[in-house]
């Protein structure tokens, strides 16, 4: 037994005299720096023109072709109304719109004191159903039935019925504004009043007096309200079929001016001419 315990006593001796080695530890290899590859460059931008540069380098623009403007001419198949026609639709429509206030005008200057109101407004009814009602619904006014006449523009179509009403303002504007003239004096220019009369009398008077400077300055003898309307006349119509009632009455008063001669001096022209 104590054999047995001296040969472990001398073995363990000898495991410890033997040298002992540790194993290696494992070796990673370092991998190669790799050369830096070149960032990748942006391509450089061109460099914006100036304005300038740009403007001188674009091609010139064609003139514009101006517009020529065409004369407005009666058109075809229309006959233009004669002088003595165009008088009778004159003095019928301003007889019809305005012989009304002609007394009264006369009665106040007089000095009447008398109640006119209900003669007014009655005239005032009678100038609007002329001027306003019957353009809209016949396209004339009664002087135009009573001269056998209508308005034709440059396109063959009859103007809208607010050119008949402008035309038929000339008398009112123009008494309007001499009245307003008459009270200049009264109250004193130099006054605000008036100042505020003679302006409103050179306001109400311009429009005729433009009216009648375009007929006697301008060589297509249109006036104002026929200029803006792109060109008007009065034109000669023939006796209407389809009449009733009082317009037929209109239209027998038009075939008693004709017998009279009062519109027949256009024939008398052409007859002469030829």
């Amino acid at each position: 037994m104590v054999n047995e315990l001296g040969l472990l006593e001398k073995a363990d001796q000898l495991k410890s005299e033997k040298p002992t080695t540790a194993a290696p530890e494992p070796v990673t290899p370092t991998p190669e720096p790799k050369a830096a590859e070149p960032a990748a460059v942006a391509p450089a931008k061109p460099k914006k023109e100036k304005r300038r540069s740009r403007r001188r380098e674009r091609k010139p623009k064609p003139p514009r072709e101006k517009k020529v403007r065409v004369a407005k001419v009666l058109p075809d198949g229309f006959e233009e109304a004669s002088k003595g026609q165009k008088s009778l639709r004159k003095f019928s429509d301003f007889t019809i719109s305005w012989g009304w206030a002609v007394p009264i005008i006369a009665l106040f200057a007089w000095g009447a004191t008398s109640d006119l109101t209900y003669l007014i407004l009655l005239g005032l009814l009678l100038t609007v159903f002329n001027v306003a009602v019957m353009p809209s619904q016949t396209s004339r006014t009664m002087g135009n039935w009573v001269s056998r006449t209508t308005y034709i523009n440059s396109s063959s179509e009859v103007p809208h019925f607010s050119y008949i009403f402008l035309k038929s303002l000339t008398f009112p504007l123009v008494l309007f504004g001499l009245i307003m003239f008459f009270f200049v004096p009264s109250t004193g220019i130099s006054t605000s009043a008036g100042k505020v009369f003679l302006a409103l009398g050179f306001l109400s008077i311009l429009p005729p007096l433009i009216d009648y400077m375009f007929y006697r300055m301008k060589k297509d003898n249109l006036g104002l309200w026929d200029t803006l309307y792109g060109g008007v006349w009065m034109v000669r119509t023939k006796k209407a079929a389809q009449a009733k009632g009082w317009l037929k009455r209109l239209e027998q008063l038009g075939d008693y001016t004709e017998a009279q001669g009062w519109w027949a001096e256009k024939e008398a022209e052409t007859d002469s001419e030829n």
